[in-house]
C-alpha cells in the first residue's frame, strides 16, 4: 500500500466494467468456509466500507485463500485488496489477486473511513437517551428503566440491532432505540390518551434483549448467541425488564403494561412477537419500531444507489425494489 494509489470505494467498484482492475481498502465483515459441488473447499468473504458491501470467493491455491486460512487476523480486520471485475450469473463476483492486512499506523484512519456507524455522534445519542430517561415522571418506572441500563452496561451502547436487516453495525441498537423514542416523543401530543411515561419507557427498552441476542466480536461477522438462538430478544428483554422492575417494586399494573410492550413490539406473531399489541402504548411502540426499521432500510438503499440506478435490488424487509432517484433527478 502506498499513498500514490487510488483506492476505490465499493460504490465506485460496482460501476466498473468487466475485466477492469481495482485496488481498495475495506473492512472484512464475514468469512465463511464453503464446500463446492465437486467437494473442493473455498472461502466466501464479505467485505465493505461505510456505505456498501460485496462478496467474493477465493479458491485453494490462491494467495487470497491462503491469507484467509492462515493469517493472524485482527478484529475489526481491514484489508487491502487488488483484483479485477468479473460477473457470475450477472452478479458482481470480483476475482481477488492479492490481499494484505492493514495493521500499520494507518489502521485507525482507515477504520474511521470504512466502519459503518450512526450518522450522528455516539456521545450525542447516549446523552439524548438519558435525557429521555429523565423525562419519565413515574418514580418506580423511571428507576426501573435506569436499572435496566445499569444492568446491561456499556454493551447496550456498542451492540448491533440486527444481523442484516437494519442498524446492523456497532452502536446500531443505540441509534435505533433513540430514533424510535424520538418518533414516539414527537407524536405523543397527537394522542393524549396514550400514556407518555409508558410509551417513552417502552420505546427505550423495546429492543434491549438484543444486547444478549447478538454478538459481533469475531471475523465470522454478526451472529446470534446461544441464548439468542434459544430464546430470542423478545423473551430476553422481557426477563431483563421484569428483573429490574421487581427490584424497584414497580406497581403491578404498570409492570403488566410495560412487559406487554416488550412481548408485543414486533407487531406480528410471524415477525417474532409473543402476542399481538393490545394496549394503546404497545400499538404505538410497535408502529414506531417498524417505521424506523423500514426507513433505515430506505436510507441504506439510497446511500448505496449508483448514479444511473432507478430501482434498488429487491429489499426483503420492504418487500419491494425501492426507487432510488430523487424527484429532482427525474426527466
Amino acid at each position: 500500500m502506498t499513498e500514490d494509489h487510488t483506492y476505490l470505494s465499493v460504490k465506485e467498484i460496482k460501476q466498473l466494467d468487466a475485466n477492469a482492475g481495482f485496488e481498495t481498502v475495506v473492512l472484512v465483515r464475514k468469512v465463511n468456509t464453503k464446500v463446492g459441488r465437486n467437494g473442493g473447499v473455498f472461502m466466501q468473504v464479505e467485505v465493505g466500507d461505510a456505505v456498501d458491501t460485496f462478496t467474493f470467493n477465493c479458491f485453494e491455491g490462491t494467495q487470497a485463500f491462503s491469507f484467509f486460512q492462515t493469517e493472524t487476523r485482527k478484529f475489526p480486520q481491514i484489508v487491502y485488496l487488488q483484483g479485477h471485475i468479473e460477473f457470475y450469473a450477472e452478479k458482481l463476483s470480483p476475482r481477488i489477486k492479492h490481499v494484505a492486512e492493514v495493521k500499520d499506523e494507518s489502521y485507525e484512519d482507515w477504520l474511521g473511513r470504512v466502519l459503518e456507524k450512526p450518522e450522528e455522534p455516539v456521545e450525542l445519542l447516549k446523552k439524548e437517551l438519558y435525557d429521555f430517561v429523565n423525562q419519565i415522571q413515574q418514580p418506580k418506572l423511571s428507576a426501573t428503566v435506569q436499572q435496566v441500563f445499569e444492568d446491561v452496561g456499556e454493551k447496550f451502547f456498542t451492540s448491533v440491532a440486527a444481523s442484516s436487516m437494519h442498524h446492523a453495525y456497532w452502536h446500531g441498537l443505540l441509534e435505533h432505540s433513540v430514533h424510535v423514542t424520538r418518533i414516539v416523543h414527537t407524536l405523543l401530543p397527537l394522542y393524549p390518551q396514550v400514556n407518555k411515561d409508558l410509551s417513552i419507557a417502552g420505546a427505550l427498552l423495546h429492543d434491549v434483549g438484543k444486547v444478549l441476542e447478538y454478538r459481533y466480536e469475531s471475523i465470522e461477522g454478526i451472529d446470534r448467541t446461544r441464548l439468542g438462538r434459544l430464546e430470542g430478544h423478545v423473551v430476553l428483554g422481557y426477563r431483563l425488564v421484569r428483573s429490574a422492575a421487581l427490584r424497584h417494586q414497580l406497581e403491578s399494573e404498570w409492570l403488566e403494561r410495560l412487559e406487554h410492550i416488550l412481548l408485543s413490539h414486533q407487531g406480528e406473531l410471524e415477525w417474532g412477537a409473543a402476542v399481538y399489541p393490545s394496549t394503546p402504548e404497545a400499538i404505538f411502540i410497535a408502529l414506531a419500531d417498524n417505521f424506523d426499521a423500514k426507513m433505515a432500510m430506505v436510507q441504506q438503499q439510497l446511500k448505496k444507489a449508483l448514479p444511473q440506478q432507478i430501482f434498488s435490488d429487491f429489499v426483503p424487509g420492504l418487500q419491494t425494489r425501492l426507487m432510488t432517484q430523487s424527484v429532482t433527478d427525474l426527466h
